[in-house]
């Protein structure tokens, strides 16, 4: 049914007034709102209701909790700007669409469980705190009636957080049909392997997927005791093996790698494995990025020691900035070698200060898009002065 602008406003405005809101999404942008998707639900802070807006920018998140008035006035600019709007109520979803001159609305009966209005409400895991899961119990992190061990929980939080960008990575991967029901992955640097573990127990017991999991690094005694606990797991399709980076071989194709917290030069050797290999999909969380800060420190070209002496000139500013720009070189030549990349943050900084990501996904760029990309990329490395290892290490891979 046909309804214009102020009856729709006025039918939305009801439902707040009347904390009828459960949740509310907003989609499809197609003006000039500076968010591309948003979230609406109703919290309560020291008693008193507010709506939460979680809204969405570039895979970041944006938190705001307002009143119910400034929610309705903002409400307005949501309609001039996106299509689509769904919103559920206690016993009503209702969808709007917007056309060119009025809004199609069609409502539908539901009925919904009580909603918690808790601003520090209980999250939700992945693998779920309370229930027994075989992995968790046998590495210590829960114990045999499914409680996390108190000790354990931020590497409990940190399971959860890698299976969301697991979860995400594979949606990627489906909708763009790089994998279908079975999966390739190689863990670089696994260490004790708790997300390696985390990784198979998600894929096969969870997805249902076909798969082979390896898990590689130069410590014998953790590969010896990682590979102990798959075997006592039944983890069929998991191996663990000794050796360097650079010298595996054990697959010639691979769905997805990832290198967690390698060592300065490492996580660079662990890309170019991946570009060896056809990875469709390279996550990788850098450690220790010294390279850069040691070489501008050396370079006589270097803007650091010109336009940005005010940062080159304190250590401790251009060690930050040479690992930011580590990062930031990573992810565009990956990209010059055919992958979309999103440098994201992996865990809360109170966990560990390493905690950027570099998601790289197989993508098929236009050859102008990458004649761009190319000319940023030597803008920078001009800009910074500096001949980087993984640039020797890859440029045979740029498209």
């Amino acid at each position: 049914m046909k309804y214009s602008k102020d009856k729709v406003i006025n039918f939305i405005y009801s439902i707040i007034d009347q904390d009828d809101l459960v949740k509310a999404s907003i989609s499809n942008l197609k003006g000039s709102y500076p968010y591309n998707k948003v979230s609406l639900k109703p919290i309560a802070i020291k008693g008193e209701l507010f709506i939460q807006w979680e809204q969405f920018k570039d895979n970041k998140a944006f938190h705001s909790n307002l009143t119910k008035e400034q929610s309705k006035i903002n409400f307005n600019e949501l309609l001039d700007n996106f299509k689509q709007l769904l919103i559920n109520t206690k016993d009503k979803e209702i969808q709007i669409l917007k056309g060119k001159n009025d809004f199609n609305m069609k409502i539908k009966e539901t009925s919904v469980k009580q909603i918690s209005l808790d601003h520090n409400k209980k999250k939700n895991y992945l693998l779920e705190e309370g229930i027994p899961v075989p992995f968790l119990i046998r590495l210590g992190v829960m114990n045999k009636d499914g409680k996390v061990i108190k000790e354990k929980f931020s590497k409990f939080r940190q399971i959860n957080k890698y299976l969301e960008f697991i979860e995400d990575t594979l949606k990627e991967l489906e909708q763009k049909k790089l994998i279908q029901d079975s999966i390739k992955v190689v863990d670089f640097g696994c260490g004790k392997s708790y997300l390696t573990f985390a990784l198979y127990h998600y894929l096969k017991n969870v997805k249902n997927m076909k798969l082979e999991v390896i898990g590689l690094d130069l410590k014998k005694d953790v590969i010896n005791h990682c590979n102990e606990i798959a075997k006592d797991l039944n983890f069929d399709c998991l191996e663990f093996i000794e050796g360097n980076i650079q010298h595996f071989d054990k697959l010639k194709n691979v769905d997805l790698i990832f290198s967690l917290h390698a060592c300065n030069n490492a996580t660079d050797y662990s890309i170019l494995k991946g570009l060896e290999m056809n990875a469709k999909a390279i996550l990788a969380v850098p450690c220790c990025q010294s390279e850069f800060n040691q070489k501008i420190h050396k370079s006589e070209t270097t803007h650091l020691k010109k336009e940005l002496s005010v940062i080159g000139k304190h250590g401790i500013l251009q060690e930050k900035f040479s690992s930011l720009a580590t990062d930031a070189l990573r992810a565009q030549a990956l990209e010059l070698c055919g992958y979309k990349t999103t440098v994201m943050e992996f865990i809360d900084m109170e966990h560990t200060p390493k905690n950027i990501l570099i998601k790289a996904i197989k993508e098929n760029f236009k050859e102008d898009t990458l004649i761009t990309k190319k000319k940023e990329y030597d803008t920078f490395l001009k800009f910074l002065g500096i001949e980087p290892l993984l640039d020797t290490l890859i440029r045979d891979f740029y498209l």
